[in-house]
Order: structure tokens, then sequence, then C-alpha cells
């Protein structure tokens, strides 16, 4: 078996050798690691320079396109059985393709989507966290999928596969979600256990930062997602409101917090796509406060949503 690791990066050179430098590490040695450069400005070339000597690790400079389109173009470059992501801002345990190799072999090699934890570390290490894959029985239940986070770096994916499907490059949020909804139509979606061997180091530089911008980069996904011809529109009518109203809910918290109307908007759409739920009465009071005098205390009501 071989495995392709696929990694885009932007401007991102400070942490990206010690990504690379956990993947040299690794106790399964068959595998092959494309990096695509997805336009960066800083020295990431010249870090990616050092690396180069030894022939499984391939670099690739692209136009800045954004990730999905940096990661399509890695897939095509692979020519292993399996592909994994990694981004530039994690690091890997010296077992973690071990563990993965392990895992879709207990599957018999089957052309599959496995998938598995991932950890976060954060600089004060107090809010460190654990994100867990998930088994799903096949045929996947679309509330099922819809309702769990499966980010791509928790994902190894067999090349037989990813020949046929591809990120949606028009997606920047969600973009993980919106391929295994395609995927999961016609293949089952495997959780491979044995605990995180992937970790994430938070950051400020990260893709997206701000909650609001995020929110609607999200609302978009949601919105082709739940199109007529796309399998994510078997998603229960009520779970769509539920969704819907929570992600316009998050695209209206900054815009508050400013006084724009822009956010009165956002949190007005919100009620009145989920007008049972629970957040109602508050969302209801933010609404009226929005229009209060004393803004201190109106953002002390949203520092904690």
């Amino acid at each position: 078996m071989k495995i392709s690791i696929i990694l885009p990066t932007y401007n991102r050179s400070a942490f990206l050798k010690n990504t690379i430098d956990s993947i040299l590490a690794q106790t399964f040695k068959n595998w092959e690691l494309f990096i695509i450069d997805d336009g960066s400005t800083d020295n990431t070339k010249k870090i990616v320079s050092n690396f180069l000597a030894d022939k499984r690790i391939k670099y690739i400079y692209q136009k800045n396109q954004e990730r999905s389109a940096a990661r399509n173009n890695g897939i095509k470059k692979a020519n292993g059985d399996f592909i994994c992501f990694v981004d530039s801002d994690e690091k890997l345990n010296s077992n973690h393709l071990e563990q993965i190799s392990n895992g879709i072999k207990e599957h018999n090699c089957e052309a599959a989507v496995y998938n598995y934890d991932i950890g976060f570390v954060f600089p004060n290490k107090e809010n460190n966290y654990t994100r867990k894959g998930m088994e799903f029985t096949f045929p996947v239940k679309p509330n099922e999928l819809i309702s769990v986070i499966i980010g791509v770096p928790q994902l190894c994916i067999s090349k037989e596969i990813l020949d046929n499907y591809r990120f949606d490059p028009m997606i920047r949020v969600g973009e993980d979600t919106e391929l295994l909804f395609r995927i999961s139509e016609k293949f089952p979606i495997y959780y491979i256990k044995g605990g995180p061997t992937i970790f994430e180091i938070e950051h400020e530089n990260r893709s997206v930062n701000r909650r609001s911008i995020s929110a609607e980069l999200q609302l978009i996904t949601l919105k082709k997602m739940f199109s007529k011809n796309h399998p994510a529109n078997n998603v229960s009518k009520s779970l769509k409101r539920k969704l819907i109203s929570e992600v316009y809910f998050n695209s209206s918290i900054d815009y508050l917090n400013e006084k724009k109307m822009k956010g009165l908007k956002s949190l007005f759409i919100s009620i009145i796509s989920d007008f049972r739920s629970k957040k109602t009465k508050f969302k209801i009071f933010l609404f009226l406060q929005f229009f209060m005098k004393n803004k201190s205390n109106y953002k002390n009501y949203l520092k904690n949503e």
C-alpha cells in the first residue's frame, strides 16, 4: 500500500518545517508528499527546498486559487492507493500513517472514505481538545452526516474514489462535508480508532478567523448543498431550518458588536428561519438591545456567544 499526502499551503512558512519534519518521522515509509504552494508570497519555497533531496517530496507552485483547488491539483498528481490530507499548521505523531494503514487493512483495503480523530492544541494548552471521527452505517443517513464535523485533515480516501470526485473549488468553508455527501451516495465511510495522531496547532493566522465571515461562507455552502440535485438536499426540512438559523446567527455576531445593520438583518433571518428554537427569546432580546444606547452592555451579552 502506498499513501499520498496532499499538503496545501499559503504563507505558512513559519509552521511548514515542523509539519514536514513530522511527516519525515513516520514509521510507515511508503508515502509521497505533494506540497501545493497556493501562491505564497513569503519564503515557503525556500523552506521546502531544504527537503527536496528526499524524492518522496514534491513541490508544486500555483497561482492563488484557494485550498480546494490546491488539493485537487495534488490529487491529480498523486500515485498512491490512498490519499490523506494534512494542513501546513499541523503535526503528526510518528505512527499517524501506520495507524491509518492498519485501519484500512482491517477493511481489506476497500475503496472507501476513512476518517479518524484530530487534536487541537492551543498556545496556553488549557483549551486543548479532540474532535472525534465517526463510524457510519451504509447507506449513510443525510441527517447524521450533516450533524457532525469531519475536517479534511481527518480524511484518507481511496484514490479510486478521488479519481472521480474532487473538492468543489468554489467552496471555501464546508468543502469537506460537501464532498462527503457526494461520495457517500456510493461508498462507505469507515472510522479508524486509536485516538488522535494528527494535531492542529492553533494560531492567529487561520484561513478564516472572523466569525461572521466564516458563517457567510458557510451559508454559501449550505445553499449549494440544499439545492435540488445535491444529495444533501435529502436532509430533513426541520434540520435544514435549524442549521440555516444557526449560521445566520453566527454571521450576525461580529456585525452586531459593531452596531451594523447587516448584523440585525442576519439576526432577523435567524429568528424567522427556526422560530421554535430554544434561542429565539434570546435572539429577540438581542434584536431589541440593538437599539439601546448602552453599547458596552450589549457587547457583554454577545461575548459568550
